[in-house]
């Protein structure tokens, strides 16, 4: 029987990222870190060969950051490529798109795949995962079992069927088939968000009448800040709605979908019209009603218990809560940070989560590298380079940051990324420790985005992304906020510096009880 430190259960963005920086650890290192992925497909990607249905990606490839498309800053936009070292493979080498196409993301996963040699077995299923009584895990494949000591399930989300009476008279997203099919029909699209509009988009000039439906209101990015909620380059149906243009967008209750002779009878409980019932007919009925974890391949064993009726319950480090040893990855990893600013379900984001999990993993096994130290005085110049260069802090902002810790010398320890939640719930308590994000103040405090007031000189006031210090140290913390800025040149605020200074400075490293007094 074949037996590995790490198996991860999928080839998809997040999977890939978490062997891309386990690959690089280990040679930075000159560690043997034994692991594989399992792969069912024959080539990694194979979510995107299906969806979006419609082929068009709403996550950002801005080619021009005016920076050097490999640096740092310029990752910021480029919300499709993985991270490694070289930046030698980036979505820009496969599109000009601002907004590419889905099959670019297969093709760049493989040749990411085939660059760094990455190993993966192609066209093999696992069947079920266990764990056994001496810590490890047995995983059974179509090929027979492997052992492991760790496992990483990254293998993503798939559609929802919506439990509706008569549900199965609809056509699935998956399903929905080519505009010509529409024609001239009154259509039903079950689902208001990206997928629903989506298909409203793909039949808008074929369908003679399209009626959107969901539960909830639409709710759009532009206004929350969360990128899972409806994006601008989808939402055409809602102007046509405003217009009068035979689209309508219903917050109501499915009742019941029926069918007659040559249509469907959709009856529906309005949520703004005292509840008054209606029925309504269709000629055709398509289903959007978004997607869920896929768990299959761990649920008969574990029933991990879910976030949000989505994704796994997951602990600080991505693991599997109550099973040690089994660990999340791509967008599995998205029920802490669901609907709020950062970014877990989307590949800008998990691809960060999966950078964390890497290192995580790798410490597990004995494998840590050495820090960089930065000394105590060039501490402030090194935060504010981080404010205004790091990808990962600005895409997850609030949930990862930046981690430092004090040596006992005045010099600090660059620990990488780690989440906001480790941070809060894992030092140790003679530690001390910063975390240097940047986040959002509450925007939904504002009845218009596009109003929110900025108040020069009071950086607590700050709504838009700006950088926040906090401080751990014997069990107490504390924190700063520093002023945003339009361009995030958080540096050029004299007032920046001097606050950050005072609260470095009050921080006296060299007399670490002083903090814990405060």
């Amino acid at each position: 029987m074949e037996r590995f430190d790490i198996v991860i259960i999928g080839a998809g963005p997040g999977g890939v990222q978490l062997a891309l920086t386990l690959g690089e650890i280990s040679r930075r290192g000159h560690a043997k870190i034994k692991y594989c992925i399992i792969e069912k497909e024959s080539a990694p990607g194979g979510f995107f060969k299906r969806f979006p249905v419609h082929g068009q990606l709403i996550s950002n490839n801005k080619l021009y950051s005016g920076r050097d498309p490999k640096s740092r800053f310029a990752e910021r936009f480029d919300w499709n490529s993985l991270i490694t070292e070289d930046r030698e493979i980036l979505t820009r080498n496969y599109s000009r798109d601002f907004y590419p196409r889905r099959e670019i993301i297969c093709k760049m996963l493989q040749d990411l795949c085939s660059r760094y040699a990455l190993p993966i077995k192609y066209d093999l299923t696992v069947t079920s995962v266990e764990r056994q009584s001496d810590g490890q895990f047995l995983i059974e494949t179509e090929q027979g079992p492997v052992k492991s000591q760790l496992v990483v399930v990254a293998t993503g989300l798939k559609p929802i069927t919506a439990t509706i009476p008569g549900i199965e008279h609809a056509i699935p997203y998956a399903e929905m088939g080519p505009a010509s099919r529409y024609r001239d029909q009154q259509v039903l699209i079950i689902g208001k968000g990206n997928s629903g509009f989506e298909c409203a988009n793909h039949i808008l000039n074929e369908a003679s009448v399209i009626m959107l439906a969901s539960r909830n209101p639409v709710r759009l990015a532009f206004q929350t800040h969360y990128v899972g909620n409806l994006r601008s380059i989808n939402a055409l149906a809602i102007e046509n709605y405003q217009l009068k243009h035979h689209t309508a967008l219903l917050d109501c209750e499915i009742k019941q979908i029926e069918r007659l002779s040559d249509s469907y009878k959709v009856t529906v409980a309005y949520k703004h019209a005292n509840n008054e019932v209606e029925s309504l007919r269709f000629d055709a009925i398509i289903a959007a009603t978004g997607f869920t974890g896929n768990l299959d391949v761990i649920d008969e064993t574990f029933a991990p218990p879910r976030l949000h009726g989505k994704f796994p319950d997951i602990d600080h480090e991505f693991g599997c809560r109550g099973v040690e040893g089994l660990y999340f990855a791509g967008a599995l990893t998205h029920g802490p940070d669901y609907r709020s600013f950062s970014s877990s379900g989307f590949i800008h984001g998990f691809r960060y989560n999966s950078v964390v999990l890497a290192h995580h993993v790798a410490a597990k096994l004995g494998v840590v590298e050495a820090p960089a130290c930065i000394a105590g005085e060039r501490l402030l110049d090194h935060l504010m380079i981080e404010f205004e260069e790091d990808a990962g802090c600005y895409l997850q902002p609030g949930y990862i940051g930046r981690c430092y810790r004090c040596t006992g010398d005045g010099t600090w320890s660059d620990l990488g990324y780690q989440t906001r939640r480790w941070f809060d719930t894992a030092p140790p308590s003679d530690a001390t420790l910063l975390l240097a994000t940047l986040e959002y103040g509450d925007i939904h405090t504002f009845p218009n985005v596009m109003e929110i007031p900025r108040s020069p000189g009071d950086p607590d006031k700050s709504v838009h992304i700006h950088p926040v210090v906090r401080a751990w140290n014997r069990g107490h913390s504390r924190e700063v906020h520093l002023e945003e800025s339009l361009l995030n040149r958080f540096s050029g605020i004299t007032a920046n510096r001097q606050r950050l200074e005072g609260f470095l400075a009050a921080l006296n490293v060299r007399e670490p009880t002083l903090l814990s007094a405060m």
